[in-house]
């Protein structure tokens, strides 16, 4: 094989920006939709060795905890008892090595905020503005706002009203009612038009628990979309800053700026230049490209 001048121009240089396929969006998608079914025909499955919702799931002997609403529950029984521990260790691992996938493969609620997403105006549907990292600190505020009424009112607030819990328990409630929960049905009701209505993807951006607290489990070693600079040829409004669902520039992105490991951005990446990897970045970082507004 030969190399014209031309080509040899070109070696070393970041590739054109145009349209990338989306093989994980495919899966992420198709895993979404089964979970959501898998919640809406447990209550009529009549099985008693498996029973529960997004945030608290038995799996026969093994209880599945989520973090935020099992340190809400601890918070307001002030007391920490072994069960929680072993309830909550297998979901904070996943958080851990993969990330926040509980948000973006995995969660019911974030399948519906996706899906009403799309039919926002389209211009509102653009990230501009401010940087993302000012959502961050909405985030940990709400989240501490759970965790202390939890402790003065005594009630698992984060496990009662986090949006995972409303999606996957009103079939639950639903068939023991014989009828629709109403106090379900409101709520749920109540965070869909926030994010509707309110800035974009405002619930589980800012202020879902569950959301806020795994994305304080990520680590650097989390899988993470892992940038190289040396490949990459776009401008500063990139397609994968436009198509992350949460409009984080994945090019500049620190540990806890919001990222759900979605791997929206790598789909969408037409030079190749952004990966899965657990290793940091390569390169720079480049300077402060529009993030979303709140």
């Amino acid at each position: 094989m030969s190399l014209h001048a031309g080509d040899l121009a070109t070696v070393g240089k970041p590739g054109p920006c145009r349209t990338a396929s989306r093989r994980f969006g495919r899966w992420r998608r198709a895993t979404q939709i089964a979970i959501l079914l898998f919640y809406v025909a447990l209550p009529f499955a009549g099985a008693t060795s498996v029973t529960g919702t997004l945030v608290a799931l038995k799996l026969g002997p093994v209880d599945l905890l989520e973090p935020a609403a099992a340190l809400s529950a601890a918070f307001a029984a002030r007391t920490v008892g072994w069960w929680l521990l072993l309830g909550v260790a297998p979901v904070a691992l996943l958080a851990a090595a993969l990330g926040p996938v509980y948000c973006s493969w995995l969660c019911s609620f974030g399948l519906l905020s996706e899906t009403l997403d799309r039919l926002r105006p389209r211009r509102s549907r653009r990230w501009s503005g401010q940087p993302w990292v000012g959502v961050r600190r909405v985030r940990l505020s709400a989240l501490a706002a759970f965790f202390a009424l939890s402790l003065g009112l005594g009630l698992p607030l984060a496990a009662l009203l986090a949006p995972p819990r409303l999606a996957t328990a009103l079939p639950i409630e639903a068939l023991a009612s014989s009828g629709l929960p109403i106090v379900t049905v409101s709520l749920l009701a109540a965070v869909l038009a926030i994010e509707l209505l309110g800035p974009r993807r405002l619930v589980c951006r800012a202020l879902c628990p569950v959301g806020a607290l795994a994305n304080l489990l990520r680590t650097p070693f989390s899988l993470r979309p892992r940038f190289d600079e040396q490949r990459c040829g776009c401008p500063d409004i990139a397609p994968c800053l436009q198509d992350c669902p949460w409009g984080i520039d994945p090019r500049e992105m620190r540990l806890h700026d919001g990222c759900t490991t979605c791997l929206a951005c790598v789909d969408r990446c037409p030079s190749g230049a952004l990966s899965t990897s657990r290793r940091p970045s390569r390169g720079p970082i480049r300077g402060r490209s529009p993030g979303l507004h709140l």
